[in-house]
Parts: C-alpha cells; structure tokens; sequence
C-alpha cells in the first residue's frame, strides 16, 4: 500500500511516523513545497534576531526520514488532486503521483485582517510581512538589515506575535505590539494575568496597545506607519501581522472535498471522499478548528491508525494546551481558564498571584475534577497538571503545590486563608493587623494541616 501525506508540517511529519509505528512495510512518500525537513516554528522569530541558526530549527532531519523509510520530496508544490483516479499533480510536472491513501496535511497561512493596503504592500514587499516559515524570518531579517529599520509595529499579540516583538526588540528596534482585543492572550490568559503580562513586557520597552483596531497600513513606496480607528496614527519603518491563521484549504476544495472554514473530517479523520484523509491545522471537526500543536499530535496517532484500518480510537476534539515561552516566562495555559463564562455552578479556583515576581498560578476546579490551569512565570506544577486534567484531585495537595498557606493569629486563633483572602500574606502591607484583635502580621504563623 502507497500513502501519499501532503505537507511535512508537524502534523504531516508525525502521521508518517505514527503509521511507520504501526506498519513497517507500507510505502510513503511525503510531498512539500518547503525547502526544509521538519522544523519548529515556535522559534522563527529567534532567527530574526539571531539567537538560533537554521539548522537549530531543523527537528528531523532528512537522514532521520531515510531511517524512516519514509520518502521526502522537498520544493514539491502540489496544485491538483484527483480523489476519483488516486493521483496527485505537483507544480511543474507532467508525470502525476499516484496513491492508494492520501493525507492531507496542508496546514495553514497567516491571517490578513481586513486592513486597508495591508495584503497589497505585502505582496509588494513594502514592509509589510507575516511570518509562518524560515523564509518570512529570512526576508523579515534582511529587510530590517538593508532598509536601516528603526521601528515596529506587531499587529496582533498573540503568543507569536509577543514572542516575535520581544525578538525584534532584541533587535535594537523601538516596538510597539498593537492588539485588537481589550487583552493580551484572551484564549489563554483571564484578565489579571494578562495585565501582569503586560507590564512585564512593556517593563521590557516594548509598548502595548490594547482595544485597537488598525484601518491602514500607510506609506507609497515602502511602509511609513499605521492608521487605527478613530484617526489615531503611529509611524514605523516595518509591520509584522500576527493575527492567527487560516486553515489552507484551496486545493480540498478544488477537488470537491468538503470543506467549511477547514477540511470536514468524521471521527477517524476521513474527509467526504474516500481513501482522502486531513490533518492538522487544515481540518474542521464538529465546527471547530485548533491549529494548536496538541491537536496535531493527537490527530496524527489517530490518522495513523485509521489509514491502516486500525480504528481503535475516535477523535473526540483536544483540550487547549499551550506550553511555551513568552518574554522569557514560562507559560502553560490548559482547558477552562475563565469559569464564570461556563455554564452551571460548582466552580472553585485556587489562585497565587506574586506580583512582584511576575508569577501566576491559577488552578480550576468543578466540584474534585481538574478543569483547567494557568501557570505563568513558575512551571514547577506543569507536570502535575499535565497528568491530572480532567481527573479527581485533593484540594489539600494543590495547595501544597501552589504553596498557598493559611496562617492562624497567636493571639486570638484568626485564621487568614490565602486561598480564600486571595493576597498572599507576604503582600500584605507591613501595617496591615489582624481583624478581630488587631495584632500585628509577626503574631501570625503557618498553620499546620499536618
């Protein structure tokens, strides 16, 4: 059997290894139009500031594929697919490639807001650029070398786009992050850690604007700034749009493969036609899309198994797990984060927020089971949290994780619960006293559950 994977993205590139697993006698090839074997695109905006090269980047390289058996062919553009006679067309070819099984694994392209001039000057390489492979970084890198750039502005603040700000401000560059939600990171962040991340970043130089929503990219030949709703307009040399992405579908759809905002697939990841199966960032599943690499690994172990007639399992959608660096910190957002937008009660959070050393752990909890988590600035509870989602846990032993104490009154026995009061005891002023006898914080000492 012949499985052909379109697209060496994460999703594509562990499908092949997944199915490598399961069967080592099955062929397949996988077609790119990459130049590149496998890399991580958490790190490209690290290349614009020179902190990693290239081959840094690179997770397989094509000798790992060799040892796979798994056929690579790189700068491979596929522009047809024929689901009726199983062949594939690439870009430049007169010889169709033929196939008993196909993945489509297409991934995605940045999002382009609808903004005056913006998708013009970037086609025109005016300064305007989105950044989603080593080439944007290479092109973004060479433009800020060769037109002597002083200032940027990132649209968007999601996680690339904060990460790609605080590389271009490594840059030597003045940068200016311009988000149009009223906060930073709304999918992962509930707001007062989303303020504590925005003063940690503008701490760092780099200026924040929130609740902003850019009309225009200005400038003739080349990009001279931006113009955001209610006239307002702010001058730069270069902008980065990072504004999410938008699943690559065009081929599918050319094809007659159903597709919505995303390829449609069922449970075991099969599209509408047969022996054609999608991955990844491309699909839509039950109306919703993740472009999240969690969702890809977990695809990529079901599609494995159901192109090789091994359905064992059902894709039943991925909890959001985001596990990265942002500004330096450590970030780890999982699940629910924000209850109050949940139906039914029995919500319970267990909070530490330590401002001053810009750490945030925020655990959910309905009724005993682990329903979500931020953890921000401290990853000492990510593995704890990572394992237990979704299943009973001990009040008492989150505490102990999140190293939330009650502290009881010498004098009196007052009892002042940090989960409870929400402050820590150490934040408390230094003449704040005790509510019922009005002693002093020294009269306080852990209390032992022991």
């Amino acid at each position: 059997m012949k499985v052909v994977i379109i697209g060496n993205n994460v999703a594509g590139t562990f499908t092949a290894q997944n199915i490598r697993s399961l069967n080592d006698k099955v062929e397949i090839e996988i077609y790119t139009q990459e130049k590149y074997p496998y890399y991580t695109r958490v790190k490209l905006p690290e290349l614009i500031s020179e902190k990693v090269t290239i081959d840094d980047l690179i997770v397989f390289n094509e000798e790992w594929y060799k040892g796979k058996q798994i056929n690579l062919y790189l700068g491979k553009k596929v522009n047809k697919i024929d689901p009726n006679s199983k062949l594939i067309q690439i870009e430049g070819s007169d010889s169709p490639i033929s196939y008993d099984k196909l993945i489509l694994a297409l991934g995605s392209t940045p999002n382009i807001p609808p903004i005056r001039n913006a998708t013009q000057m970037k086609e025109e390489k005016k300064g305007v650029f989105t950044l989603r492979s080593i080439d944007d970084a290479l092109e973004i890198k060479e433009f800020i070398r060769k037109k002597d750039v002083n200032k940027a502005i990132i649209i968007g603040g999601g996680l690339l786009g904060l990460e790609l700000a605080n590389q271009i401000k490594d840059c030597n560059l003045d940068t200016t992050v311009v988000e149009f939600f009223p906060r930073l990171l709304p999918r992962q962040l509930d707001e007062e850690c989303a303020l504590m991340l925005k003063e940690e970043i503008e701490n760092r130089g780099i200026r924040v604007i929130l609740d902003a929503v850019t009309e225009e990219i200005l400038g003739n030949g080349v990009v001279t700034g931006i113009r955001l709703k209610g006239k307002h307009k702010l001058e730069t040399d270069i902008v980065l749009i990072q504004a999410g992405i938008r699943p690559t579908i065009d081929i599918a759809k050319e094809a007659n493969i159903q597709t919505n905002k995303g390829i449609n697939v069922n449970e075991f990841l099969e599209t509408s036609e047969k022996d054609v199966y999608a991955v990844g960032d491309c699909i839509e599943y039950k109306n919703q899309i993740w472009g999240i690499i969690p969702a890809c690994m977990e695809q990529s172990k079901i599609i494995a198994a159901s192109v090789l007639n091994l359905k064992k399992i059902d894709y039943k959608g991925t909890t959001p797990k985001n596990t990265l660096k942002i500004v330096g910190l450590e970030l780890t957002s999982m699940g629910i984060i924000d209850p109050t937008k949940e139906e039914g009660g029995g919500w319970e959070i267990l909070k530490k927020a330590d401002k001053k050393n810009c750490c945030y752990q925020k655990l959910v909890l309905k009724g005993s089971k682990l329903k979500g988590a931020i953890l921000f600035g401290d990853n000492k509870a990510m593995s704890y949290v990572y394992n237990k989602m979704e299943e009973d846990v001990d009040r008492e032993e989150l505490k102990k994780l999140l190293e939330l104490y009650s502290y009881v009154c010498n004098k009196c026995g007052s009892e002042y619960d940090e989960v409870k009061m929400g402050i820590l005891f150490k934040d408390l002023p230094p003449d704040w006293t005790c509510p019922n006898c009005k002693c002093s914080k020294k009269e306080f000492k852990i209390k032992n559950n022991s």
